[in-house]
């Protein structure tokens, strides 16, 4: 075969390869798809054969000679833009092409709030501001950061790595994306133990952080540590306070029940932890015990997906969480506590905390770790 022919075979063989992944990863529908073995679905929608343990990551990781992971998020030779040969104009439009949530059935990680009939009252804006609230370590006001998408704006490559490349530790979390799931003896729906594509580096600051938990955050809300000398907020522990602090996937919770309890131990803040299905990151009896004792809650206690948390007994000294109740991916079924599991991407609640209505807060989250009785 000579050079000319050989070359016309290899193109139609790529472009046989792209329409296959574009089949694939840019028109899946978790609404009418259908897993086929063997097609790639399950690389992302799929989390049965790995529940509980698993480090699924779909095309953003696995990368050798063999593969074609490559192709669903480049072209090489007809991208709109020279950004990365991404298929889409932005990064933003890029992620949007798997990740969308904007159509009627509200699908992905933004836009399922508003799809279902509800309103945002939070959220991380993409592609649109620089300036980060409480980002400024010296006077705890905002502060503006060089981001990567349009005009530095923050965009999802800034807290995700597409690539799968330095991420933090894996832990377990509360989120269900998939229509293929499956249920543990408690009825919850399982997850899986996943870093969530979360870089080392948020936003590209010096400092790694290698679990997710407070320092994760205030590497970009810098100015909302709790050890600023200059600032005033609410505690949180973090490298600043302690150095062996509270994180993500090892908290300061309340023990399996019965409840009402005193008790306490360490675990995840994830709900579903096949323990128990209750909201026991939440809440801090008082006096503090076990291992609350001397300690400072970390900033998902209040900044996570909208819920009832539920509360602490009249004098404060036991705590009674909510049932956990997560039946259905992306807020399909309104009773569900929490209903939406879009955090950090954007909530009901107003400041993305955990319970607020989509304009403020009230006591009631403050009376979850700061009951009357104890007031001075």
């Amino acid at each position: 075969m000579g050079k000319p022919a050989f070359r016309a075979v290899m193109a139609i063989a790529c472009a046989a390869t792209c329409l296959f992944w574009a089949s694939t990863a840019f028109a899946f529908d978790e609404t009418t798809s259908t897993y086929t073995p063997g097609v790639g679905c399950a690389d992302c929608h799929n989390p049965n054969g790995t529940t509980g343990t698993g480090t699924r990551v779909g095309p953003h990781s696995g990368y050798s000679a063999t593969t074609s992971a490559c192709e669903c998020c480049h072209t090489v030779h007809d991208a709109p833009t020279a950004n990365k040969l991404l298929p889409g104009e932005t990064i933003k439009s890029t992620c949007f092409t798997c990740h969308d949530g904007t159509t009627t059935q509200g699908q992905g990680v933004y836009g399922a709030i508003e799809a279902r009939g509800a309103v945002v009252g939070a959220q991380h804006r993409i592609e649109t501001t620089s300036v980060v609230p409480g980002g400024n370590a010296s006077d705890g006001g905002s502060a503006t950061m060089a981001f990567s998408g349009p005009g530095q704006t923050l965009t999802c490559s800034d807290c995700h790595s597409p690539h799968g490349r330095n991420l933090v530790t894996p832990f377990l979390g509360e989120r269900q994306r998939s229509y293929w799931f499956q249920r543990d003896y408690h009825g919850l729906l399982t997850v899986q133990v996943q870093s969530r594509l979360l870089k080392q580096r948020p936003g590209g600051v010096a400092t790694a952080v290698a679990e997710y938990g407070s320092d994760w955050c205030l590497a970009c809300h810098a100015g909302r540590a709790s050890g600023l000398s200059t600032t005033h907020n609410h505690p949180v522990e973090s490298l600043m306070t302690t150095a062996t602090p509270a994180k993500y996937r090892l908290a300061a919770i309340i023990a399996p029940g019965p409840y009402p309890t005193a008790e306490t131990t360490l675990g995840p803040m994830g709900i579903n932890t096949k323990v128990s299905g209750y909201n026991r990151g939440y809440l801090w009896p008082y006096p503090r015990t076990g291992v609350q004792k001397g300690r400072y809650p970390i900033c998902q206690q209040c900044h996570e997906d909208t819920r009832y948390v539920g509360a602490l007994t009249a004098d404060g000294t036991q705590a009674a969480p909510s049932t956990a109740t997560v039946t259905s991916p992306d807020g399909r079924t309104e009773s569900d506590n929490p209903r939406f599991q879009n955090f950090p991407h954007e909530t009901l609640g107003y400041r993305m905390l955990v319970e607020a209505t989509t304009t403020a807060y009230s006591d009631d989250l403050c009376l979850n770790c700061h009951p009357t009785a104890q007031l001075p």
